[in-house]
């Protein structure tokens, strides 16, 4: 019995930290979990319309408005074809796709992947209405330009990189 004193003192503090632990970190067990979150790693929107699933969709065009090309990959899971419309500011085009099949607008060589006359600067966001088999949807998605390399390929018309100081160039030019 000599050491009952000290073994209620022993579980006494051991019963304490526990305590202190759970309200320390009892917030994680209300919290919701935003690593658990999927998401979409991508620079463009990941949606499905219908049978079709969008993945990477985004626009990349330039600052003097004049056109926009889509860039990204849609997959049509039924076994039958389906006709994929897409509608953005004035423009619009349709594919195509196979059953059980893909499309990459980057793969693209005809103008099915370009938008003519949008009026949306890089770095917004545009409303694009997607059609298949009678199913509408209308999501937003963003308008890149060449900033980042692996876009600057699909730019209409080229890119031209911006001078980062204008001044500095401009003198530059004068020197020369």
């Amino acid at each position: 019995m000599k050491n009952a004193p000290k073994n209620r003192v022993q579980q006494s503090v051991a019963a304490g930290a526990v305590l202190m632990m759970l309200g320390v970190s009892g917030c994680s067990f209300t919290a919701e979990q935003f690593t658990a979150t999927p998401y979409a790693p991508s620079d463009g929107i990941v949606k499905d319309v219908g049978p079709v699933l969008l993945r990477n969709i985004l626009v990349v065009g330039r600052d003097d408005e004049t056109a926009g090309r889509l860039i990204g990959t849609v997959f049509n899971t039924s076994d039958e074809p389906v006709d994929l419309s897409i509608r953005a500011g004035g423009a619009s085009t349709s594919v195509t796709i196979e059953g059980q099949g893909e499309f990459r607008f980057e793969d693209e060589t005809a103008d099915d992947a370009t938008l003519e006359g949008l009026q949306d600067v890089p770095g917004s966001l545009i409303d694009v209405d997607f059609e298949v088999e009678g199913e509408d949807a209308t999501f937003q998605v963003p308008v890149l330009d060449g900033t980042l390399e692996e876009y600057r390929e699909f730019v209409p018309g080229g890119y031209t990189p911006r001078p980062s100081e204008p001044a500095a160039t401009e003198e530059a030019a004068e020197g020369e």
